[in-house]
């Protein structure tokens, strides 16, 4: 019985070298490796280092921005810039001055976001107030007191909304976590919490989670003084409260050292008393006002 002719299969291999490399390697679990997510919606906050851009303001184009609004205020600098998909589409003002000049006893920080003002033919564009966030340092000490540590709390203000939205740091064996609500606009929308979850390591860069889905990503970059922001859910890109927010948080991060050390200067005390010594001032005190007995006629 004549046998069989047997053909062995060539085995091809597409890059030895490659082989060799991984030789001994283990590939890591697939739920271990991080998919690469659909960008609906880009930003870059940019805060300058000087003062030689076009969209700086100076006294006359100031002048502008609070004629078109009050909420662009008299102590207000333009120090940044915030590109939408590529194109630049508002600016960051804030308090610098009276920031600058703080102390540890006494400081306030507002930032507020506009669209840019153009001018073409004679007739200005622009100007609007997209979103504002107020640091509060008297909520901060409640909210360091609860979780043992320097625990800042910021109010978020935007257009056409009664609401004042609380950014809050919370609780966090390693890293920093912070939370905000997206409040129901309509009858059957429901109450839902953001997470931003800081990621281990230096720098202040954040993964923003609705429950245990991974929605956004913030980056910031010390040397250019960029951060870079990313929004993974198609709705949440198109809801213009959630994108002012996030370009806001995105502006924070800036802000945040010299914030936390406010905090745990003036929360030092509260640890065996429950005291401290910070006076409450008038912009602060209304926070804790019942907006129910204030309309009442």
């Amino acid at each position: 019985m004549a046998k069989k002719k047997t053909t062995s299969k060539k085995t091809t291999t597409k890059n030895t070298t490659e082989e060799k490399t991984t030789k001994g390697k283990e590939k890591p679990p697939e739920s271990l490796v991080e998919k690469k997510q659909t960008v609906y919606k880009k930003m870059r906050v940019n805060m300058w280092r000087t003062r030689l851009h076009g969209e700086e303001l100076g006294i006359y184009q100031s002048l502008k921005y609070r004629a078109k609004t009050r909420l662009y205020a008299k102590d207000f600098d333009t120090e940044g810039v915030v590109e939408i998909d590529g194109e630049k589409k508002w600016i960051v003002a804030y308090n610098k001055e009276k920031w600058q000049n703080r102390t540890k006893d006494n400081a306030r920080l507002l930032l507020r976001l506009f669209t840019i003002l153009e001018e073409k033919m004679g007739v200005g564009t622009g100007g609007n107030f997209v979103g504002g966030i107020e640091l509060s340092i008297t909520h901060s000490l409640i909210q360091s007191y609860e979780i043992k540590h320097a625990a800042p709390v910021f109010f978020v203000q935007l257009p056409r909304s009664p609401d004042l939205i609380k950014i809050v740091r919370g609780w966090r064996l390693q890293g920093t976590r912070w939370s905000w609500p997206l409040l129901p606009e309509k009858k059957e929308d429901k109450l839902q919490m953001v997470k931003a979850r800081g990621t281990v390591g230096l720098g202040r860069d954040y993964d923003i989670f609705l429950g245990d889905v991974k929605i956004a990503r913030v980056d910031n970059q010390r040397m250019t003084k960029d951060t870079e922001i990313e929004i993974f859910d198609e709705n949440l890109a198109k809801d213009s409260h959630f994108v002012a927010i996030l370009a806001l948080f995105g502006t924070l991060v800036f802000f945040m050292k010299d914030v936390e050390e406010i905090i745990e200067h003036n929360y030092k005390g509260m640890k065996e008393t429950g005291t401290t010594d910070y006076k409450v001032p008038r912009h602060e005190a209304i926070l804790f006002r019942n907006p129910r007995f204030m309309t009442r006629k």
